[in-house]
């Protein structure tokens, strides 16, 4: 008889819709808290409510979820018979929610279970979390699909552009992107995350329509590195540029499935509105 696999992944991984419906997975929410009331993330707080204090100058404060909240989604797995669990989370370089999901497995017993750090953030996260509930899918032993997934880490990218780095700089997720801070007003940089998974420019350019050129050309050039790849496009607060994207990414792979979504409220923010990334997992 064939071992149950369950996935669990946090909120700000931004796994796509259409994948986190699946009865093996369990998405734990990270925690938005805005005028002295905690929201959990894409449960009691949707990102269009973000976006609406933001435009209020309330900017709300977010923490990861707390080691209960995950334990909860644990248990909901193992009520449902799952006994070995695969957990993909955002960069550890960028929060200590993949510290907390590691204490909470450690705490539960009677369970098998691995975090993964996609050394990512939101879509690109949240594809690498998709390619592991494929291989779940598939059958393939837990250990090899532990291993496949951390390999595909390594060789996984996400790039996205703000408008400003205002967000960014406010809630302390800057990373090396901080020495952008006060240069001239109209760079628009396309920032990724190291290694390391830590925000850093990986481009520099002087409007928008360069900026979302540059963001193109970046994720066509990694998707060409292979023959085995996902491809995701997220959007903060702007509907109709993620569209724009999105049909630009068509024109150049006609066969290719493209996710889509918005980023969660606990990324939204971070970012700020009119953010819009691509993310690119190599299998």
């Amino acid at each position: 008889m064939t071992t149950k696999i369950a996935l669990l992944v946090d909120s700000a991984s931004d796994v796509p819709t259409e994948i986190t419906a699946n009865e093996n997975i369990e998405v734990v929410p990270l925690i938005v808290t805005a005028n002295g009331q905690e929201y959990l993330d894409r449960e009691t707080i949707q990102p269009e409510e973000v976006y609406q204090m933001i435009a209020h100058n309330q900017i709300p404060k977010t923490a990861s979820p707390t080691v209960g909240i995950v334990k909860k989604s644990i248990e909901k797995l193992t009520n449902r018979g799952y006994q070995q669990i695969i957990a993909v989370t955002i960069s550890s370089g960028l929060s200590i929610t993949n510290r907390v999901f590691k204490q909470a497995a450690e705490e539960s017993d009677g369970i098998k279970m691995t975090v993964i750090d996609s050394k990512n953030i939101g879509i690109g996260s949240g594809l690498v979390a998709a390619y592991a509930e494929k291989l779940i899918n598939n059958q393939v032993a837990y250990n090899e699909i532990v291993t496949r997934v951390e390999e595909s880490v390594i060789k996984s990218r996400v790039y996205f552009y703000i408008p400003t780095l205002k967000y960014l700089r406010i809630g302390g997720r800057i990373g090396k992107v901080a020495g952008l801070i006060g240069s001239a007003l109209n760079i628009k940089p396309i920032i990724s995350c190291n290694p390391q998974g830590i925000y850093y420019p990986i481009a520099k350019t002087r409007s928008e329509k360069k900026a979302i050129g540059k963001l193109l050309d970046l994720a066509v050039t990694h998707a060409q590195k292979s023959d085995h790849f996902r491809m995701g496009v997220a959007q903060g607060n702007d509907d109709s540029l993620m569209k724009q994207v999105t049909a630009e990414l068509k024109n150049r792979f006609p066969e290719q499935k493209i996710y889509t979504g918005n980023v969660s409220p606990a990324l939204g923010v971070h970012t700020g509105p009119g953010l819009i990334g691509i993310a690119v997992q190599i299998d």
